[in-house]
């Protein structure tokens, strides 16, 4: 059976595809956080993890928000590059219609959800919550259905950490240090690697 890990990163990137693609820290709201998120969560030195989802929801201008959802087993011609990843962002963001969710290019999903329905529709799996005060990842039983919640350079909000907790949502911490939520990925699949998920 194949043990799929889902990662949620918040993000503040704008949510029309009018992106510069030369000044993705700036103008694009930090979208160059996002796409080493995403590079962290699927890249290996020779391949794409096939097992892992990565969801972000957009909270930019000036149309928040904007759910994108990319799926390891059915991503093509995506390269784990910042500038690649950023064009397949803007791609999901000019096919995006309002009323349903499409597959703007082979694995990745756009719609207008909202945290709480993101929440809602993943209730079947286990949510685990990035803090550094969190108990220790090594003291924990990583459940078969992970999902694992973090921000970008700015922490979840305080609304949306409630909701999680109310979800059954554990907070768990690779360390006590505050590293960069593209390390923290790169250590949980590290982790989870080496528990043989």
């Amino acid at each position: 059976m194949t043990i799929y890990r889902h990662f949620y990163v918040k993000s503040h990137a704008k949510t029309t595809p009018d992106i510069n693609l030369k000044d993705l820290p700036g103008s694009a709201g930090r979208l160059d956080v996002i796409a080493r998120c995403i590079n962290a969560a699927f890249w290996l030195s020779y391949g794409i993890r096939k097992n892992v989802v990565f969801h972000t929801i957009l909270h930019g201008e000036p149309n928040p928000p904007v759910y994108i959802r990319m799926e390891g087993e059915k991503l093509r011609k995506v390269s784990p590059d910042e500038r690649n990843i950023a064009i397949f962002i803007k791609k999901a963001l000019e096919r995006m219609k309002e009323d349903k969710e499409i597959e703007s290019t082979p694995g990745i999903f756009v719609s207008k959800k909202n945290f709480q329905q993101l929440l809602e529709e993943n209730k079947d799996k286990d949510f685990y919550i990035l803090d550094e005060r969190g108990k220790s990842i090594e003291n924990v039983e990583i459940s078969s259905k992970p999902f694992f919640f973090l921000g970008d350079y700015m922490d979840l909000e305080k609304e949306e950490k409630e909701m999680l907790y109310e979800y059954g949502a554990q907070p768990i911490s690779i360390g006590e240090k505050s590293y960069l939520s593209s390390h923290c990925i790169v250590i949980i699949n590290w982790w989870l690697d080496r528990k043989g998920f």
